[in-house]
């Protein structure tokens, strides 16, 4: 995200750690939600975004605040949100009701930064700095710690007995999730950064996933399933799609306001956030890998945002990174 404003790092870090908040009250929601398909619960959440932002952006079309987007940039966008759709939102709310809450944030927002590194350096081109090896490592490193509290983590949330399958299934579900986040960060950084503002990228990107999950959960659960989500379900989720599009503006300032490292560190608060809401309020399960694993996501998260000396005087102007939590479209 371009700095377009004043530099102010204790406005930044605030909007940061509300966006921290907000998302880990979201996912709290939707923790509470994993009796109704995931398929349905993610179509429904998107809807609030689509509402809030998508009058937004098409003001800022009409007003020639920003241009409409090219027909190339709308393919790529809606090509990347069906993928983020259907192996994101749906995939990361089914982990919720397999290895909690407590697992599935720092497993998704982990593999989402690894494989935003990889993606930058294999296929982009992009180099590294030693704090972003460090950061790296401490990630991949958080993600095999995870992974070893896994069976742990579905015994607490799962009633049945579960076999080797379920739980890899269950770790792996978050993982998937966060590659098609990072896939679609960098859809969004390569393909429609700065022609397209965020509010149009993030309305059709929702709209995208509303096109697609309110049909497939047709399939998935059928309208007798569908018709038996209460109305108190309905204000969960309302609330849960409210505090997800507020989180997102708040990281979006955040980004603005401040450099990408006090962002990030901000906004990795979730992870413990989650952590403690999955163990106090939803009984997950409480491992020694548990708590280090969410030690090192964060720990990698802060890395990645380091700088090994300061830039040049002729650098000092270009635009950060964009961090990879910011453009999920979640």
């Amino acid at each position: 995200m371009k700095q377009r404003t004043s530099p102010n790092p204790w406005l930044g870090l605030i909007c940061g750690v509300l966006a921290a908040v907000g998302y880990s009250l979201a996912n709290i929601c939707l923790r509470w939600l994993t009796n109704l398909d995931p398929v349905w619960v993610s179509f429904l959440k998107a809807i609030p975004t689509v509402v809030l932002f998508a009058p937004i952006a098409i003001w800022q079309v009409r007003t020639e605040r920003s241009p409409m987007p090219k027909a190339s940039s709308i393919f790529i966008l809606i090509v990347a949100a069906i993928i983020s759709q259907l192996l994101g939102n749906a995939m990361l709310q089914w982990s919720f009701g397999i290895v909690g809450v407590a697992m599935s944030v720092p497993l998704c927002l982990g593999t989402m930064i690894v494989v935003g590194v990889m993606i930058s350096k294999w296929l982009l081109e992009e180099s590294l700095t030693r704090w972003q090896r460090w950061g790296t490592a401490s990630l991949v490193l958080a993600l095999i710690t995870l992974s070893l509290a896994g069976r742990g983590a579905v015994q607490s949330v799962v009633e049945d007995s579960s076999g080797w399958l379920l739980i890899g299934a269950g770790i792996v579900a978050p993982m998937l999730a966060g590659t098609s986040y990072a896939f679609l960060s960098v859809a969004i950084r390569r393909g429609v950064s700065g022609e397209v503002s965020m509010f149009m990228t993030t309305s059709l990107i929702c709209a995208v996933g509303m096109g697609i999950l309110g049909p497939l959960s047709l399939y998935t659960s059928g309208l007798e399933e569908i018709g038996l989500t209460t109305w108190p379900q309905y204000g969960v989720l309302l609330i849960a799609g409210l505090l997800n599009a507020a989180a997102f503006v708040a990281l979006t300032l955040s980004f603005r306001y401040a450099p990408v490292i006090i962002g990030n560190a901000a906004n990795s608060l979730q992870n413990p956030l989650s952590a403690l809401a999955g163990v106090i309020l939803f009984h997950e399960a409480y491992s020694i890998n548990l708590i280090f694993g969410v030690v090192l996501t964060v720990l990698g998260v802060v890395m990645m945002g380091l700088r090994e000396r300061p830039l040049p005087e002729r650098l000092k102007e270009a635009p950060e990174i964009e961090s990879a939590v910011i453009g999920d479209g979640r």
